[in-house]
């Protein structure tokens, strides 16, 4: 049974986490068949709804929406701009401004909503603190919740019972085929992959010590570096890509030596050895020890022990077994049609949530 599903988020204008996340899964969809649409609504003032990921979605065939109402759909795209009263089989939607919206607008649809974390506060009006988008839209009537880690969905679990599956996170692993191998012995390229710190920050700043160990050269991209929607150039060139979250996976979907290391601390190289406590908190970092950042010296022996054809190809193997996006989108629409063959009450899926401060 192929479905009619919409998959939304705060924005699909920006080089993200969850953004790229949401144009991954949709572009799977419908190669599997699926009629997608997409959607954004942004709450943040200066960020558009959509934009370069929305962009990119229309010129695969995949409609972005910036605008959903109770009386219709109207979607930004000029040649289309009338009101469409368009039904959907199944939602798929981040952020609890999101989920909330859509849940106003159909009542009846079944909610899948994914949490990728961290659950956190934000600076609100007249200083006061509000629900970060991260949240879970405990009012919204989900009907199952998605987390990317355990991490996640043990925070979910004591702070509101919400019992989420895990579906982690997910690349096209195909996209991430890297066609030169990495320089024999020793790196030559660093690669800093992220949009969370500058060329100048403390973090950067260890990498560029690690680099001048090896005499290797070192490169930035991300938002406070240089945006790019074509990624894997960059890897190409690349021995070792440093970030966090699916940032780093995509380096070592490539082939290259992956490093978790941010502004949550430095998660360390990514190997057999390591990879269950890392991947425990979404390769964020968040398992160093109250966010410390490694010393050089550290990482320059992490990477000395690890840089070698048997790790690199480890990896790989990893990535496109466990983070492999076609595996990821069956599992949501097998979800779809759970619910839709056995709907759950959204009133007595309420009654299994409660606020942090009710427990």
């Amino acid at each position: 049974m192929k479905l009619k599903i919409l998959l939304a988020n705060g924005t699909l204008s920006l080089l993200a986490g969850s953004e790229t996340w949401t144009a991954t899964l949709a572009r799977q969809l419908k190669k599997q068949g699926h009629e997608v649409t997409c959607f954004a609504m942004s709450i943040f003032p200066g960020v558009h709804s959509l934009g370069i990921i929305s962009d990119g979605l229309i010129k695969d065939g995949i409609p972005c929406l910036d605008m959903i109402s109770s009386s219709g759909i109207k979607p930004f795209v000029v040649s289309l701009e009338e009101n469409k009263d368009l039904q959907f089989d199944l939602i798929i939607a981040n952020h609890h401004h999101v989920v909330s919206h859509l849940r106003e607008q159909f009542p009846t649809t079944p909610i899948i909503s994914t949490i990728h974390g961290p659950i956190h506060t934000m600076p609100g009006p007249n200083g006061t603190a509000i629900d970060a988008p991260e949240h879970p839209a405990l009012n919204a009537k989900v009907n199952q919740f998605v987390t990317v880690s355990e991490e996640m969905q043990g925070i979910l679990k004591e702070r509101y019972n919400i019992e989420a599956i895990l579906i982690r996170n997910f690349l096209d692993t195909k996209y991430f085929d890297a066609k030169r191998s990495i320089t024999p012995e020793k790196p030559k390229m660093f690669l800093i992959n992220t949009n969370y710190f500058g060329a100048h920050s403390p973090d950067a700043e260890i990498i560029r010590v690690v680099t001048k160990h090896y005499d290797a050269k070192l490169a930035g991209i991300g938002g406070n570096f240089v945006p790019s929607n074509d990624i894997m150039t960059a890897i190409e060139d690349a021995d070792i890509v440093i970030g966090i979250g699916r940032s780093v996976l995509e380096g070592v979907c490539a082939g290259r030596l992956g490093i978790v290391h941010g502004h949550w601390g430095t998660g360390g190289v990514i190997h057999p050895g390591s990879i269950e406590v890392i991947r425990h908190f979404n390769f964020s970092g968040r398992n160093a020890m109250n966010g410390q950042l490694w010393t050089p010296e550290q990482l320059i022996d992490e990477i000395d022990k690890y840089y070698n054809e048997a790790t690199i190809a480890w990896g790989e193997k990893y990535c496109r077994s466990e983070h492999n996006v076609i595996y990821a989108a069956e599992q949501f629409v097998q979800l779809g049609r759970d619910l839709l063959e056995k709907p759950v009450s959204v009133e007595a899926s309420m009654k299994k949530f409660r606020r942090a401060e009710d427990v």
